[in-house]
């Protein structure tokens, strides 16, 4: 028989996901591929593939964000030739060289360094002079006379476009990614510049695996993607706003990974368990990137925000640990940790 608790957290999660009506975003996305896959200066060097990732497609989507995330995965012919170098001076960070790639003339005068590395800056100028021409564009929704204007914006480390109607605005984040094979797998690295050397500053890369990634998370089921979502949903009432879905994605896969009867968990049981690592994932600064885990997740964060973090997380795991055992316990004295 479930805990009062179990009930409970049944309950707020449900309430915490974002409804499912993604129709109108796949009507802007199409219109997005049409303009991509058109154009003839990209098709000439590279194909691109548009994969969903993030909180929308692991479906742990928040009620209050109608924002998306969409990665344009460029491949280049005999792409697993592209020699991946993990870069000494930048942990998790890798480099592209292209030398025994075939030669093309926009690729080479361009994109790539005179040691042939590509550079992370054209890359996302390439995606902005081509995503330019969505701005004002229009797309019909699936209501009747529900009309989207679309509007574009060039933003540090994405390309947004905002779909605005009268009863709607739509955020979707655009990030280019360049397919490699890196230690025998398929991945995709994000451009991404970081301090260091000046010398290959220009050429960084970040290394994911968002097809593997969505594969592994969904395998932990509706019980993992509820933990999930609690676990964003109490950081976020607790004041906690550094902490992202992709650490707590991170958290979830490690935890799969080390525990095979993730499917014997109950959701009080895996939310109070994952609770425990995040907390100790912050207490000993130690929260790497499931799929290269040379990747630190918590680089951005300051010795004394850690500190914060873990003192109010910590408090809350205390107390939230012995909820399973409370048969009186009140919805409201439950509920108040994670809404805002």
């Amino acid at each position: 028989m479930s805990s009062v608790f179990e009930e409970y957290l049944e309950e707020i999660a449900d309430d915490l996901y974002a409804p499912g009506d993604h129709d109108d975003y796949y009507k802007v996305l199409d219109s997005v591929k049409a303009i991509v896959k058109s154009n003839s200066l990209l098709n000439s060097i590279c194909h691109p593939e548009f994969l969903t990732f993030g909180s929308a497609a692991h479906g742990i989507r928040m009620f209050d964000n109608d924002e998306y995330d969409v990665m344009i995965e460029l491949e280049f012919p005999n792409y697993h030739q592209i020699l991946v170098r993990p870069d000494q001076h930048r942990p998790g960070m890798v480099h592209l060289c292209f030398d025994q790639l075939e030669s093309h003339s926009f690729v080479e005068d361009t994109l790539l360094d005179h040691r042939w590395y590509l550079k992370n800056e054209e890359i996302r100028n390439l995606m902005d002079s081509i995503l330019r021409d969505i701005q004002d564009r229009v797309v019909w929704g699936t209501k009747p006379n529900d009309l989207y204007r679309l509007y574009y914006e060039y933003r540090q480390n994405c390309h947004t476009i905002t779909a605005t109607s009268a009863d709607r605005e739509i955020f979707i984040d655009f990030v280019p990614a360049i397919k490699v094979r890196f230690e025998g797998v398929d991945l995709q690295v994000v451009p991404k510049s970081v301090p260091g050397p000046k010398r290959s500053r220009k050429c960084t890369f970040i290394v994911s695996n968002i097809r593997e990634e969505l594969s592994m998370l969904s395998g932990g089921g509706r019980v993992m993607q509820d933990a999930v979502i609690l676990l964003k949903a109490l950081c976020e009432s607790k004041g906690l706003p550094k902490i992202h879905f992709y650490h707590l994605v991170s958290l979830a896969l490690w935890w799969l990974n080390d525990n095979e009867d993730s499917d014997e968990f109950s959701l009080e049981d895996l939310f109070i368990d994952l609770l425990y690592e995040l907390c100790q994932a912050l207490k000993d600064n130690s929260l790497s990137y499931y799929f290269y885990d040379e990747l630190d997740l918590l680089s951005n964060f300051e010795p004394q925000q850690l500190a914060r973090y873990t003192k109010v997380l910590d408090e809350a795991y205390m107390t939230l640990k012995t909820y399973p055992d409370q048969d009186r316990l009140s919805y409201g004295r439950c509920n108040w940790h994670f809404f805002w």
